[in-house]
C-alpha cells in the first residue's frame, strides 16, 4: 500500500494555514554548521570528476588493441557529492564508471532467477561475434571462425581473461581495473605532485588521493553496464543478499536518482533546503536501525508531491515533520515504494526500462512487514526520531 494522496495534500494545507514558521525561528539557531550546503565538496567532486574522465581517456588508449572492456564515462554518484554526507572519518567520493564490450564480443545482460526490480542477481554474459570481413577496420582475426593456429598469435579473448565461464566476473574486473587506473596515473601531470595508492576491494577499486596539502581523500570506483540505453546500470557493488557471487551484476539506480536530485537543484531557488533535511535526516539516524537510503527515498516521493518552492530554509521544520510522519505512516503499512519503480511521478528526462515504467514498485520495507518484532522497533525508532528532531531543535545536537 501507498501513502495516501489526501496526506501530501493535508501537509501542504498546514503549511499554507501555519504560513511558513513561527516568527524568529532561524535554521542557524538549532542546526549545526555542517547541515548547511559545502560548495568547497561540491567543486572538489567536479574536480575529481574531471581527473576521473582524463583516467579514463588514457585507460581507453591503453585497451585500444586489445579485447579487455573499454572505460566509456564515469558518474559521479553518493551521498558526499550531493551533499548530504555526515564529516566522518576521511572524505569519499563514488563514482560508477560505465564498461563497453570490446570488439568482437558483446554483453548480453541476463536477467537472473528472480524478476523483482532492481534485480539483485542479473549477470553480464560475454558472446564472441563474427568479425569476419572486417579484419582489416577492427584489426584482430575473428574469434569464431579462424583457426586456433591462427588465433595463437591474437591476444587471449575476454573470455579467457576476465571471465568465470562465461560470465563477466566482477572481482577479476576489479583487480584489472585497478591495475589500468594505477598505470594511467603515471601519464597524468598532478601525480607529480600527488599520491594515488590503489586499495582493492572484492567489487570495486578504491583510490586514495592524498595532495600536497596533505588532505586525504578517497575515489571509490564501481563498475558497470548501462541497460540500453536508460539510466539504470547493471553494477558492482554488493547486493543486498548475505552472499554476493562474484559473477552477479545487480541493478542500480544510482545514477537516476543523481539526475533526479539535479532535476530537482535545477527548479529549485538558491535557498532550497531539501538536501538539508536529508543530512538532518543522515544525523538523526544514527544509532537506529533506518537506513540514510530509506530516507533519502522518503525525501524523493516528497519532493514529487510538494512544490520545490516549500523546500526553503524557512520551510524547514515542516519539511523535517513532514518527512518523520511520512515514514512513520509507511511503518505503520508495512510498505515504502521504491522511488524509480513504478512511479509516474518520476521526471520524463529520466531515461528508465519499460519494466520500470509499467511494474508494481516494490517495498523497502519488506523485512518489517516479514517480522512483527521489527515492525514494532520500527514503530518505536519513528518516535525516537521524532524526540531526537526535537532536541535537535532545541539543543543544536
Amino acid at each position: 500500500g501507498e501513502v495516501e494522496e489526501e496526506e501530501v495534500e493535508k501537509l501542504q494545507e498546514q503549511d499554507e494555514e501555519e504560513n511558513v514558521q513561527e516568527e524568529g525561528v532561524h535554521q542557524s539557531r538549532f542546526l549545526p554548521e555542517s547541515f548547511g550546503p559545502n560548495e568547497d565538496l561540491k567543486e572538489l567532486g567536479d574536480s575529481l570528476l574531471y581527473l576521473v574522465n582524463i583516467l579514463i581517456d588514457i585507460a581507453q588508449n591503453v585497451v585500444l588493441d586489445t579485447f579487455f572492456p573499454v572505460p566509456e564515462q564515469s558518474f559521479v554518484v553518493g551521498s558526499t557529492y550531493e551533499g548530504w554526507g555526515l564529516p566522518v572519518g576521511e572524505t569519499v567520493f563514488r563514482f560508477l564508471v560505465s564498461l563497453k564490450p570490446p570488439r568482437g564480443h558483446i554483453f548480453h545482460l541476463e536477467l537472473g532467477t528472480t524478476r523483482e526490480l532492481p534485480i539483485q542477481n542479473s549477470r553480464i554474459r560475454v558472446e564472441l561475434k563474427c568479425t569476419c570481413g572486417q579484419e582489416q577496420d577492427l584489426k584482430m582475426l575473428c574469434f569464431l571462425h579462424t583457426s586456433a593456429d591462427e588465433l595463437r598469435n591474437q591476444q587471449p579473448s575476454l573470455l579467457d581473461t576476465l571471465c568465470s565461464g562465461p560470465y563477466l566476473d566482477v572481482e577479476k574486473t576489479a583487480r584489472w581495473f585497478g591495475a589500468v587506473f594505477k598505470n594511467a596515473w603515471k601519464c597524468v601531470p598532478l601525480s607529480a605532485a600527488c599520491h594515488l595508492n590503489a586499495v582493492h576491494f572484492k567489487r570495486s577499486c578504491r583510490f586514495q588521493l592524498t595532495p600536497m596539502i596533505q588532505r586525504t581523500f578517497l575515489i571509490d570506483v564501481m563498475f558497470g553496464v548501462q541497460q540500453a540505453n536508460t539510466d539504470i546500470f547493471r553494477s558492482s557493488q554488493e547486493s543486498e543478499a548475505a552472499y554476493t557471487p562474484s559473477t552477479a551484476w545487480p541493478q542500480t539506480c544510482a545514477v537516476a536518482e543523481a539526475k533526479f536530485f539535479k532535476h530537482v537543484a535545477a527548479r529549485a531557488g538558491e535557498d532550497s533546503f531539501h538536501l538539508g533535511c536529508l543530512k538532518a535526516c543522515a544525523y538523526i539516524l544514527v544509532g537506529y536501525n533506518f537506513s540514510p537510503y530509506e530516507l533519502k527515498t522518503v525525501l524523493m516521493h516528497l519532493l514529487t508531491a510538494i512544490p520545490v518552492e516549500c523546500w526553503s530554509q524557512s520551510y524547514f521544520v515542516q519539511r523535517m515533520e513532514d518527512i518523520l510522519h511520512y515514514l512513520r505512516c509507511c511503518v505503520e503499512e508495512k510498505w515504502l515504494d521504491h522511488f524509480p519503480i513504478g512511479n509516474k511521478a518520476v521526471p520524463a528526462e529520466i531515461i528508465l526500462p519499460w519494466e520500470f515504467r509499467v511494474s508494481v514498485p516494490p517495498s523497502l520495507f519488506q523485512r518489517v512487514a516479514r517480522d512483527p518484532d521489527r515492525h514494532e522497533q520500527a514503530l518505536y525508532e519513528t518516535e525516537m526520531l521524532r524526540d531526537r528532531f526535537k532536541t535537535l531543535l532545541t539543543s543544536g545536537k
